[in-house]
């Protein structure tokens, strides 16, 4: 068992000092501290400082992981970096282990921060310190991701000084500016090709090298403590893997469908950031990508055990890219209603998220001053940006408009102001919703879905949904063309068997494409209700495959509903939805269907 003296910043210096002098960690953008204080510091996540230009206010931007590949020198450069980061040891609290095992996993504090009263291993007190099903779930993420990026941005600078003769010099300005990549899963619906590549071709300080791909893998050093990480099955892999149908469950996804209409419907920060709010959410797709990924038996999967995987990193890139162009869309939208947050290690439950929520373990001082929703709201206090987010040199005003072109042309499945060259038109709505036009009206019809996420015994669940009929063999109601999509209800991490709160989960589902595949204009309310009210079913799969008997799930509540949009004339401005209209008749009578005195 790791002591929790080792998370004192104390070892982090005299660790990081024995390879890296002060000198580097500075132009790295990371803190030094007198070591007589070492009792009272922290670690403080300040944002990689190279590269940016405090005149103008330019941040490098983070690249998709297909572009970065492209850029020779700085590719070489992130993968040897995190290859440094992986071979870390473990007892190192910015080794790769113990980063990642901030998310969830092996449940032990960090960076000074102490357990609250009756959390940790041995209780049914959540564990871990990620925050989800939370309305700081986006921006408790931003700091995590930059505490990675401010640690392989270390190793990157360390790295660039071993290269001489003209590579010195271009290396040690690809370190300057690397951010860490994103994967744009909305736009491509496929795993980045390079994260199933066992070996990479870079170029290295002794010349052009293949060298073993740390994003295939996350190697573990030792067998894994069973008090810490029991259970077997992940548990007793040296490894990290992922699902062998992960491409073809996000093939079936419909991601760029339900990214474009989380980016456009949600106007709210609660709708957007969370799925303890009704409708479609950036943490509900985020849930998904974890489940495709995963399957039903690897560390993508369950949330205490998925940052071990680096496809994690990639993903989380992309969430938080995601929300900071909603952001950008919306830029007067904050949290103002505060929710309960479902609790964490250090989060007692039932606690209220609101502004200055603490994200613990995170710091941005080396005194403990923890970061919060206001001091982790922008992309700019960590030193990056995105392609097309940079904010420096324009207003708020033409930022917003900026990024809303960026939205249609990337997102837009209507295609209203053109067609697209994209990787996911197969099976998307681009095919199937010919004539719209700028300023029209349509209506769209969409699944409510509402659940515990502690309703299937505190484990994780798939809700399965189906409009041509369910498949016999429950192995293939993933992939099928008649699954219309599927939501993974993601438990937060915990201690125990319970007994469990009450945990609401909400999120949506598109009906477009079901509505226009079966011939039916979507304004044909009779119409469409009575096939959707004939052919719509819903099944409920545990993780490792197990079918769940939907009447054993009694919080589970479907609804079908349609609500009217509105196109903008150009694409500046977003489309404007109207009021939802109910139609409870469609799912009442089945198990898990609407019953008015069940709504929430």
């Amino acid at each position: 068992m790791l002591s929790h003296g080792l998370f004192g910043l104390c070892s982090v210096l005299s660790i990081l000092v024995a390879r890296t002098t002060a000198a580097e960690l500075t132009a790295a953008g990371l803190p030094i501290l007198d070591l007589q204080r070492d009792t009272e510091a922290y670690y403080a996540i300040i944002g990689v400082q190279t590269g940016r230009d405090s005149d103008t206010g330019y941040r490098p931007a983070r690249l998709e992981i297909d572009d970065l590949q492209k850029d020779v020198v700085a590719f070489s450069l992130y993968i040897q970096a995190l290859q440094a980061f992986a071979d870390a040891d473990n007892s190192d609290p910015l080794s790769y282990f113990q980063v990642a095992g901030i998310h969830g996993r092996p449940y032990i504090p960090w960076n000074n921060f102490n357990q609250v009263a009756g959390a940790g291993p041995g209780t049914s007190a959540f564990g871990g310190y990620c925050i989800h099903n939370s309305i700081v779930f986006p921006v408790w993420h931003r700091p995590y991701v930059a505490l990675f990026e401010q640690v392989i941005a270390m190793h990157a600078q360390a790295i660039a000084k071993t290269y001489t003769g003209p590579q010195a010099t271009i290396f040690q300005s690809a370190a300057d500016t690397l951010r860490v990549p994103y994967w744009d899963w909305a736009a491509n619906s496929q795993m980045p090709a390079v994260v199933s590549q066992q070996t990479v071709h870079i170029t290295t300080p002794n010349g052009d090298q293949e060298v073993s791909n740390p994003l295939y893998s996350y190697k573990f050093k030792q067998a894994l403590d069973p008090n810490l990480f029991p259970g077997g099955g992940l548990a007793d892999s040296m490894q990290t893997f992922r699902s062998d149908n992960a491409n073809a469950a996000l093939a079936a996804g419909n991601l760029m469908d339900r990214t474009w209409l989380a980016l456009t419907k949600s106007k709210s920060w609660n709708d957007i950031a969370t799925t303890a709010t009704s409708g479609t959410s950036i943490e509900g797709i985020h849930n998904d990508i974890h489940g495709y990924v995963g399957g039903t038996s690897s560390y993508m999967t369950f949330l205490d055990w998925s940052a071990f995987d680096p496809i994690f990193w990639l993903h989380h890139a992309n969430v938080d890219r995601l929300f900071a162009m909603w952001q950008a869309a919306n830029p007067s939208a904050f949290i103002t209603v505060p929710k309960t947050n479902p609790g964490t290690f250090t989060i007692i439950p039932g606690s209220l998220d609101n502004i200055a929520t603490g994200l613990t373990p995170f710091t941005s001082s080396q005194l403990g001053q923890t970061y919060n929703p206001t001091s982790s709201r922008y992309l700019s206090y960590f030193g990056y940006s995105y392609p097309g987010l940079n904010d420096w040199n324009v207003t708020a005003k033409q930022l917003k408009s900026n990024v809303i072109q960026q939205i249609y042309s990337s997102y837009d499945p209507n295609g209203i102001f053109g067609k697209r060259d994209v990787h996911q038109t197969s099976g998307s709505t681009l095919q199937l919703r010919g004539g719209f036009t700028p300023g029209a009206k349509s209506k769209e019809w969409s699944i409510g879905i509402a659940v515990d996420k502690f309703d299937v015994g505190g484990d994780g669940f798939f809700l399965r949904f189906f409009v041509s009929g369910v498949p016999q063999d429950p192995q293939d109601w993933f992939i099928n063309d008649d699954c219309l999509g599927s939501i993974q209800v993601m438990p937060t991490p915990h201690s125990g068997h319970g007994p469990f709160p009450v945990l609401m989960e909400y999120d949506e589902l598109s009906l477009i494409r079901e509505v226009a595949k079966a011939g039916h204009d979507p304004e044909d309310v009779h119409a469409v209700a009575r096939f959707l009210e004939k052919n719509l079913e819903w099944r409920v799969q545990k993780l490792d495959g197990t079918v769940v008997p939907t009447k054993q799930v009694p919080s589970l509540i479907i609804t079908v509903q349609d609500e009217e949009v509105t196109f903008p004339t150009d694409n500046t401005e977003l489309p404007t939805y109207g009021k939802k209209t109910l139609h409870p008749d469609i799912t009442k009578g089945k198990a898990g269907g609407y019953v008015r005195s069940r709504r929430r």
